[in-house]
């Protein structure tokens, strides 16, 4: 007689074990297999992992393709403008310390963003293998043109938000991504009385857009057109702000796809070193246009600048081109960000983790 059992059959406990190793297995193949999708979308990713000092873990947002296979994309349809800030300086090792506050701001009100930064190298290299066409201009100007010429390049192939580094982030930039692309004027202050305009003119400080947009190459072929029958080598005027108002003027009121923020956005304050050059320019108002009139009204009414509901960000106007860095303090990137992941931009089939 048997008890039911067949004299085959394992023992509960054996079967349980068995289980658990199967189980275990399984686990260890599936985390196998995204560390490969992810390690392979790397090698085509635009980006590489720059690791701390510390010892920083990698987040979830890039590569999307390989993360998506555990992972659900929390990107809202309406949004075009990726979650990424670019910001850059000269190298990575000595940056002013006085940037690391409003660097730091950046990343506290927009906790969700990817964080990338380039510098001089990575400029150049962007045009040498994405951008040919204007490599050669690219390594004959100056590295404060080849700074203005990077912020177009890079939004055209990777879209984001760029913002130089004496721009302090004061409130999530989430509503603002469903932009195809947006400008900001800079202070109707500034305009009238440092640029001698009658209404406000754009700043290129803060920038944004989806990747792809045709008016960064807009931009890029007026820049080369410039450089090229032109002697002016003004940054303002080849590369800078007014390039950027002439490239919109060009459209001739063909700007369905581009947003044009007005400066409470992210222009609220001027530049108060320059305070002195204001004033002047507010006296003898007898025969001023009534523009400067109204410059010079609001200069008065609002010294400390004028914030509202609808500023995201301000700008300190540091203008480190034309000053210099005015400290004899500076950081390197790790000691920024010691525990924070940054990307930094890679141009070969290398992995750096």
């Amino acid at each position: 007689m048997t008890d039911g059992v067949t004299k085959d059959a394992a023992p509960v406990h054996s079967r349980r074990w068995r289980w658990y190793f199967a189980a275990i297995a399984g686990f260890v193949a599936t985390y196998a297999l995204i560390w490969v999708a992810v390690l392979k979308d790397l090698r085509g990713s635009p980006f590489r992992w720059h690791r701390t000092n510390d010892g920083a873990i990698l987040r979830k947002y890039i590569p999307r393709k390989a993360i998506s296979m555990f992972a659900s994309d929390n990107q809202s349809t309406s949004q075009k403008i990726p979650r990424l800030i670019h910001q850059s300086w000269k190298n990575i090792d000595y940056i002013p310390d006085k940037f690391e506050p409003w660097m730091h701001s950046w990343r506290v009100k927009n906790p969700t963003f990817d964080y990338m930064f380039w510098d001089d190298d990575d400029n150049l290299k962007l045009f040498e293998v994405h951008f040919p066409q204007y490599y050669p201009m690219a390594r004959q100007l100056r590295k404060i043109h080849l700074a203005d010429m990077t912020r177009y390049a890079l939004l055209y192939r990777y879209g984001g938000v760029y913002a130089d580094l004496d721009f302090e982030s004061l409130a999530s930039f989430e509503d603002l991504l469903h932009y195809d692309l947006f400008l900001s004027y800079e202070p109707f202050v500034h305009s009238v009385l440092l640029e001698g305009a009658s209404e406000p003119v754009l700043c290129n400080a803060i920038l944004a857009s989806r990747p792809g947009h045709p008016f960064w190459i807009e931009v890029l072929d007026r820049i080369k057109t410039m450089f090229e029958t032109s002697d002016d080598r003004d940054p303002v005027s080849l590369t800078g702000p007014r390039m950027v108002q002439g490239t919109v003027s060009a459209r001739h009121g063909n700007l369905t796809d581009i947003a044009l923020l007005s400066e409470e956005y992210f222009y609220p304050d001027v530049a108060y070193w320059n305070m002195g050059n204001l004033e002047n320019n507010c006296k003898h108002m007898k025969d001023k246009p009534q523009s400067v009139k109204d410059a010079c009204a609001w200069l008065q009414k609002y010294p400390m600048g004028r914030k509202t509901n609808n500023t995201h960000a301000v700008h300190h106007w540091q203008c480190t081109w034309c000053r210099g860095d005015n400290t004899n303090s500076y950081l390197a990137l790790d000691d920024i960000f010691p525990r924070q992941v940054v990307y930094r931009p890679h141009f070969d089939d290398s992995i750096v983790l």
